[in-house]
């Protein structure tokens, strides 16, 4: 019955035969009929290691147990040319003095050998039933074959039993005596095949195997095969109760002496077989060892009924790497890679897809014949696409290899560089940095610079971007002038740039499906119908008038009058590092805070190299296209969803929802695609996406968020000095761990190893930002205003002046107000409110809130009131909580102590909520504002209370909103044009339905919503 089960004891191991119950009923039926006069001949036959042996073996435990004369011998591919090998075995088994002298290997006397060996077996058989077992009877001689033809002629009147087992499918040395034994009467056929997943099941139940997993892989590792169930039992124990097959284990090994046993060709076969992996067939096997397919066949359908290859004569593969790694391992390691190498030739004679002849020419670690390259950057660009980074980053590394001429070999290390950044972006720009190097020395193209210059702009590298644009141009005037006139008019755009003074290659995305082919420019992607190119402003034409008014606008010198007053300032002449932070800018040394006309922040408009700064800065306008550029980025991010789409278009549509939209907008996009890129195996994407996202947990005041999505992307790439991933990311974590009050560990963090050149990248102004704070935070208000301007002249420099992106200026006013530089520091946020970003609620919130900390109380109070209504808007709750908090300042230097009570509450809870327990510490302290009162004045739940906001009416969540930020109720009548009366009722029913008695216990999120009133 299947799944009945004798269980034997062998050598410690309970070995079990199952479905064999048929199988042994017809061996009884066989041992019933000699005992009772009538031998035969039984011919076991089955794929290798499917249990013949044992078979054969309880016919012999069977006979010895009835008191039979048993012979046994086993046949062996080495000894087939051995004449009377078989026939002395058996003689050597049988009874003592009765068969051994009977044989003799005497050259002349085979004859006589086999005449008397046969009548001393025909005398024992006329004592009594004798058994005559042979295993792995394919192997045996031609004379011990031919005596046993004959004895079983003669087996059924002498009570002998011929047992002979073969593996199939195997080349029988004469088919004419096989067929002649079988046609004897009493002879039949025996099949032992491969256990059915019932048979495989009942084996695991008994090795106690319970686990899905373990056990769907033990299915999959044999076929059935018992041999190899049983090498996979083996392992299991070894393994401590997990399966995990490796080339030195029982099941590796139990596999190639399967293969062995098989037959002569059988290795050959295998090992061809594991170097086509998945594709291997009679056909590719025969090519590869040029062999006929029809030899081979039989050979691949024995290897895969014996459960060794899954699959088929017409496609196999090895069931595990482990196995298949063994195999391949037996052979020296040079005749292995030119196996491998044979493979891959035969593979693309066939057709195969480029990935399939790649993996093949990675296994030779070798570049055999010229096609091979242009395969393998083939291979590499699917494999970019489809979320393979690794092996694509090898097959451009062997190509790159066998390169000789430098511009070729520039063009595949770009392709190289592209791969590296999806897994360690410092590898991608020390690739980039060495072709710029050998870019200087002109073996670079046009075509190729200006895709160094793209890809040097991803990673933030503006000024060798620059350099790059400068070589393509004077690369593209010598191949215009060597082509002699051979290029028209009709050139695309995209040459008409080139040409150009260092103008840009497009860097901002193709869609999600797009796949260079092989002879592609890898760099060269288009521009997205929906995403308006980011470097055009309405305002360029403008700007390009006045790119030369200097550094930091304006058109006066510095005055002596703005010298250093006294107290932090003493000795430290301001004017005097600002006009040379403004002549470093590459303009005229200038004043701080010119007019709205002379610092409209688009004065780098037509600047080669603008588009490079795009990239970090989204588009050029914020006024009435800002909406469009936003819903633009959003179309750009839907589009890319499917697969794993370019990272520049992903990195620039998110940091204009940012920039643009606000954290709220962009914070959904950053977390599918840092999810995105986990699952396309890039941990290098995944970290620049993840730092954009701590960028916006940051703006949105979710410091803890912010800290921990920061942590993330520094874990996903190696730690190292020159990255500028590393670098931008250490910055924005510094400045959330100050923000927090974690003075100590952003102290560490800066205290690491920076390379000198990463402060001169995009990301490292983060880091010098993070570095200028911890300076101020520390009361060192030189050093901070030194970092600050350092940045002003890098952001000035690049074109990429922008305050939504960098705010540095009132960065620097804030230094500038700690050494006392009142006049200086509001001429820089004087300046930064004319710029077209001060329309950005968050730029607006932070400069107002600057500028009103250099006003009188009364003055100061109308700015902090506009900087919070801003900063509402925003969504930045920090932010928010700062200005909150030095209103509930200004409040009280007024005297309007309960608005002043109501402001700094709500200031307190934001800043708790967002873990900025400095700033709260500070409101707590700044006034009559105790901590939270306790039961039974508690405030609601914030859950409860959130869910109790919805039962209000849109006009009792605005007065009650409006009463949270501090205003009497005649001020909430003038403000909402209703009676007084009209807001004592609004309050009353909003006390009510809120469950509080009073303005105090009113839910601090109303102060979120002010916006709506």
């Amino acid at each position: 019955m299947p799944g009945q089960s004798d269980c034997v004891i062998a050598g410690g191991c309970c070995v079990n035969i199952v479905e064999r119950a048929a199988e042994l009923e017809s061996l009884d039926s066989a041992l019933n009929d000699c005992a009772a006069g009538h031998g035969g001949v039984v011919l076991v036959e089955g794929p290798v290691g499917c249990g013949k042996s044992e078979l054969v073996s309880e016919a012999i435990d069977r006979a010895t147990g009835r008191g039979w004369v048993v012979l046994r011998a086993t046949g062996a591919a080495e000894e087939h040319a051995l004449p009377l090998g078989v026939l002395g075995q058996l003689a050597a088994s049988g009874p003592p003095g009765l068969l051994a002298a009977a044989v003799s290997r005497v050259p002349g006397a085979l004859r006589e050998s086999t005449q008397s060996f046969g009548a001393a077996v025909r005398r024992l058989g006329a004592s009594g039933p004798v058994l005559i077992c042979v295993d792995d009877w394919q192997h045996a001689d031609d004379v011990s074959r031919t005596q046993l033809l004959h004895l079983a002629r003669g087996s059924r009147r002498a009570g002998i039993l011929v047992v002979l087992a073969r593996a199939l499918p195997a080349t029988v040395p004469d088919p004419l005596l096989e067929t002649e034994l079988l046609r004897l009467s009493g002879s039949f056929r025996l099949r032992a095949a491969p256990l059915s997943p019932a048979g495989v099941d009942t084996l695991l139940d008994e090795a106690g195997i319970t686990e899905g997993p373990s056990r769907r892989l033990a299915h999959r590792l044999t076929g059935g095969n018992p041999l190899l169930l049983r090498a996979v039992l083996a392992d299991f124990a070894a393994g401590g109760g997990a399966l995990e097959p490796r080339s030195d284990g029982a099941y590796a090994q139990a596999l190639v002496t399967c293969v062995a046993r098989v037959g002569a060709a059988a290795g050959a076969v295998a090992r061809a077989a594991g170097a086509l992996d998945g594709h291997a067939s009679a056909g590719t096997v025969a090519a590869l060892l040029d062999r006929p397919a029809a030899a081979v066949a039989p050979v691949l359908h024995a290897l895969a009924e014996g459960g060794l290859l899954d699959g088929t004569a017409s496609t196999a593969r090895f069931r595990h790497a482990a196995a298949r790694a063994a195999v391949l391992d037996a052979l020296p390691a040079a005749e292995r890679a030119a196996l491998h190498q044979g493979a891959a030739a035969v593979l693309r004679r066939e057709g195969a897809p480029a990935t399939a002849v790649a993996e093949r020419l990675l296994a030779a670690g070798g570049v055999p014949e010229p096609w091979a390259v242009p395969v393998l950057q083939s291979a590499a660009a699917y494999l970019l696409a489809a979320g393979e980074p690794r092996t694509a980053l090898d097959c451009l590394r062997l190509a790159g290899d066998s390169f000789t001429d430098p511009r070729r070999r520039a063009g595949n290390t770009l392709r190289t560089a592209e791969a590296a950044a999806r897994i360690d972006p410092e590898d991608a720009e020390l690739r980039l940095a060495a072709l710029l190097a050998e870019a200087r020395t002109g073996h670079l193209t046009a075509t190729d610079l200006n895709t160094l210059a793209g890809l040097l702009a991803v990673h933030g590298r503006l000024d060798e971007a620059r350099e790059a644009r400068d070589l393509a141009a004077a690369a593209r005037a010598r191949e215009d002038t060597a082509s002699a006139g051979g290029r028209t008019g009709s050139g695309s755009g995209e040459d008409a740039e080139a040409a150009g003074a260092g103008a840009d290659a497009e860097v901002a995305g193709a869609g999600a499906d797009a796949v260079p082919d092989a002879g592609a420019n890898p760099g060269r992607v288009a521009i997205p119908a929906q995403l308006p190119p980011p470097w055009y402003g309405r305002s360029a034409q403008a700007g390009a008038a006045r790119a030369g008014s200097g550094a930091f606008g304006g058109a006066t010198a510095g005055r002596a009058g703005d010298r250093g007053v006294g107290g932090a300032g003493a000795g430290f002449d301001t004017s005097r590092v600002l006009a040379a932070a403004g002549s470093a800018g590459g303009g005229a040394t200038t004043a701080i805070g010119g007019g709205p006309a002379e610092t409209g922040g688009l004065t780098d408009g037509c600047r080669p190299g603008r588009r490079d700064a795009a990239v970090w800065a989204g588009p050029w306008w914020l006024e009435e296209r800002a909406g469009g550029a936003v819903a633009g980025a959003e179309a750009q991010l839907r589009s890319a969803l499917g697969g794993c789409p370019a990272i520049e278009p992903v990195l620039h549509a998110l940091r204009t929802l940012l920039y643009l939209g606000g954290p709220a907008r962009a914070l959904p996009w950053c977390a599918e695609f840092a999810e995105r890129t986990r699952e396309c195996a890039a941990p290098g994407w995944s970290a620049m996406v993840r730092t954009v996202h701590a960028e916006a947990l940051f703006r949105q005041g979710d410091l803890p968020g912010a800290e921990a999505a920061a942590r993330t992307a520094l874990e996903l790439v190696p730690r190292s000095a020159g990255s500028t991933v590393v670098t931008g990311t250490a910055g924005i974590l510094a400045q959330v761990l100050l923000a927090r009050g974690r003075a100590d560990v952003a102290a560490a963090e800066l205290a690491r190893p920076v390379a000198e050149s990463g402060h001169a990248t995009v990301p490292g102004l983060a880091y010098l930002r993070a570095r200028g704070r911890f300076h101020l935070a520390a009361g060192r208000c030189h050093a901070a205003l030194a970092d600050f301007l350092e940045i002003g002249r890098r952001m000035r420099g690049w074109g990429l002046d922008r305050p939504v992106v960098l705010p540095w200026r009132t960065d620097a006013a804030e230094a500038l107000l700690g050494l006392g530089e009142a006049r200086q520091a509001d001429r820089f946020v004087t300046q930064q409110l004319a710029l077209p970003d001060a329309a950005d609620a968050w730029v607006q919130g932070v400069s107002l809130r600057q500028r009103a900390a250099l006003q009188e109380p009364r003055r100061r109070k109308t700015l902090l009131d506009r900087s919070t209504q801003a900063l509402r808007r925003s969504g930045d709750r920090y932010e928010l909580a700062r200005t909150l908090a030095e209103f509930g300042r200004t409040l009280l230097e007024c005297g309007e102590t309960a608005r002043a009570t109501m402001v700094n509450r709500t200031a307190w809870h934001l800043a708790d909520e967002c873990g900025a327990y400095p700033l709260r510490d500070t409101v707590e302290s700044a006034g009559p504002v105790p901590a939270p009162p306790a039961a039974p004045v508690a405030l609601p739940a914030r859950s409860a209370s959130c869910a109790r906001l919805a039962e209000l009416t849109d006009s009792e969540r605005r007065v009650a909103a409006l009463a949270v930020h501090g205003d009497t109720n005649r001020e909430i009548a003038g403000k909402l044009f209703i009676t007084v009366s009209t807001v004592e009722q609004h309050l009353t029913r909003a006390y009510r339905k809120l469950g509080v008695t009073s303005r105090r216990q009113l839910p601090v999120e109303l102060q979120l919503m002010l916006s709506e009133a």
